[in-house]
């Protein structure tokens, strides 16, 4: 799905939706996992708030992704630098790194940079996919682990979670 956020145009909505339908899936599995039938009205409003709150950190991501496709774009056909195109921090920054990890005295050409740039869109977008996956992993474990402990012993459920649903439920009316 990184690789898919870096395609112009339609590849960010493209990863996003990918990354929503995996998210739903996660909670999905980890519903099942503790009991809970997916199919219900209830836990289908626990998964959607998990997808809900995982597209508002998907968002995040979408600004480093741009800074890198127009540093892809500026960098596209170029042979020469130039100061306008040393202006684009990703590219500086690449360009300082290679000429770092280059030979003493080896000049670093447009066209490495270039070559360089769409691995880091497909980092970033990784990365975050990562982390965000590993929070609403966490997240959909601790809330099934809770209801399902609070169940078992006949506890009410906590104040946060129950102010949740009623959040929620009050949307729906």
């Amino acid at each position: 799905m990184g690789a898919l956020a870096m395609v112009p145009v339609a590849g960010i909505p493209a990863a996003m939706t990918a990354d929503i339908l995996v998210i739903a899936s996660t909670a999905t599995r980890i519903a099942y996992s503790y009991g809970y039938d997916t199919k219900d009205p209830d836990e289908q409003l626990f998964i959607q708030r998990l997808v809900r709150r995982s597209f508002m950190a998907q968002a995040t991501k979408a600004e480093p992704l741009h800074k890198t496709a127009q540093a892809a774009q500026a960098l596209k056909g170029r042979v020469n630098w130039s100061a306008k195109l040393r202006n684009h921090q990703l590219v500086a920054a690449l360009e300082k790194l290679m000429r770092h990890l280059s030979p003493a005295g080896s000049r670093v050409s447009v066209t490495s940079v270039a070559k360089v740039v769409p691995f880091i869109g497909v980092l970033i977008s990784a990365g975050m996919n990562a982390a965000v996956l590993c929070r609403v992993a966490s997240e959909a474990q601790r809330y099934c682990q809770t209801r399902f402990l609070c169940e078992k012993y006949g506890l009410p459920l906590p104040a946060a979670l129950v102010a949740d649903r009623e959040k929620v439920e009050s949307r729906q009316d």
